[in-house]
């Protein structure tokens, strides 16, 4: 059997008010030519299909149209989508009746004490209706849904109280599986963070979820021959353990634009399984070009791009002292270096002074601020950017003194 393991889309994310709806749109259609190509039976989703837990109509748009697109490929046989913590569970929970005529199994959170752990089972047949495996299908779990009340305890406590709960529910689907089913394989999905990884592979970061980090490998119940997980946005396996992160498809910060994204397309024979991490294609990458006015000119006149379309930019320039509508000019210099349909987005300007500038000469070469009144700073300033000091203006900002009492 082959499965094909995506998570954290985040449909209708933004970044820096530039939307991603086109690059989203790119991905699905990809993906769904993989599933073709690659003759995947089962495609898992581990949590964060949308960004938001009201997402817009033409996210959920754009979620519908994948699923029933995927519905029409011949052999395919199964979606298994678990809610992330970004996701709202109701909204994904809602269709879910619907949504299993077109073989798609969804989990969007849990609700209850889960005495009854069997609904988040779902076996897979073949086309003669032999059973080929069982997925337990584990979204996004809070922990007061798992019966821990945080009121009075460490965060120690909490983690612990958290890790054992977890384990034990892992523990309790595998022994399900086995009861119901009698299957040999078994595949898991999460949304949550692991901190053990892969040597040189872990992600830059562990997010929270909730009030908790990372848990430790251990919570996984060793029955499980594949574990789906989501909500690090790196590719990566978790250490001594069957748990994978697929990571998000597409770069949805500068620091993920560093790394490659990926799908995991996951091959099961006698109960082994081989991995591979199929890179996405991006429709555009998130670039940032580093240095003085001049260097940034120069770089923006020399960009070139292995992608559809053009990146989006982020600039981070040094200067002796700030520069009002410096954006506005970056701006220009695009329009002016590029046409329309090929010219990069500009998603922010950050500007940062230089070692050498005017104002730290002022403050590092002649004097220190410890010994210098608010009145001498603010004339010193006036001074470097060549403003003429005259009564009217020192009266003016002893009132603002005055006032802020300062």
């Amino acid at each position: 059997m082959k499965i094909l393991h995506t998570s954290d889309w985040h449909l209708g994310a933004t970044f820096e008010g530039i939307s991603r709806e086109e690059d989203h749109k790119f991905f699905l259609s990809w993906l769904v030519e993989i599933l073709k190509n690659y003759e995947i039976e089962v495609l898992i989703v581990a949590g964060d299909i949308f960004d938001q837990p009201q997402p817009s109509s033409e996210s959920q748009k754009i979620y519908y149209q994948f699923l029933f697109q995927i519905s029409q490929i011949k052999n395919f046989k199964k979606v298994i989508v678990v809610g992330g913590n970004h996701d709202s569970p109701t909204r994904l929970d809602a269709p879910s009746e619907l949504l299993k005529l077109l073989d798609v199994f969804v989990v969007g959170g849990v609700y209850s004490d889960l005495h009854d752990i069997s609904k988040y089972l779902c076996p897979i047949y073949n086309s003669e209706r032999q059973l080929q495996a069982v997925i337990a299908a584990v979204p996004f779990i809070h922990e007061y849904r798992l019966g821990i009340r945080t009121a009075g305890l460490t965060e120690s406590e909490i983690q612990n109280l958290f890790k054992d709960k977890i384990n034990l529910l892992y523990k309790n689907l595998a022994d399900e599986s086995e009861k119901l089913y009698q299957t040999k394989l078994l595949i898991g999905t999460g949304h949550l963070s692991c901190i053990g990884s892969e040597k040189d592979d872990a992600p830059l970061e562990i997010h929270m979820v909730g009030t908790l980090g990372g848990l430790p490998e251990t919570i996984f119940d060793k029955r499980f021959n594949y574990i789906a997980l989501g909500h690090i946005h790196k590719s990566y396996r978790v250490a001594n353990s069957n748990a994978y992160y697929s990571g998000s498809p597409i770069c949805l910060s500068l620091k993920e634009s560093k790394t490659q994204r990926c799908v995991n397309i996951v091959t099961f024979e006698n109960n082994d399984y081989d991995i591979q991490r199929l890179p996405v294609p991006q429709r555009r990458k998130i670039i940032e070009i580093k240095g003085n006015i001049e260097s940034i000119n120069f770089q923006i006149e020399s960009l070139s791009w292995d992608t559809p379309f053009p990146p989006i930019l982020c600039v981070q320039t040094e200067v002796e002292s700030y520069l009002p509508g410096l954006d506005l000019s970056i701006l220009r210099k695009l329009e002016n270096s590029f046409p329309f349909t090929q010219r990069p987005a500009l998603a922010t300007v950050k500007q940062s002074l230089c070692q050498t500038s005017n104002i730290n000469q002022i403050f590092f070469n002649k004097d220190s601020l410890k010994t210098l009144s608010v009145e001498e700073v603010f004339i010193k300033m006036c001074e470097n950017q060549n403003q003429v000091i005259d009564d009217k203006l020192l009266n003016a900002f002893r009132s603002l003194l005055n006032e802020e009492n300062i």
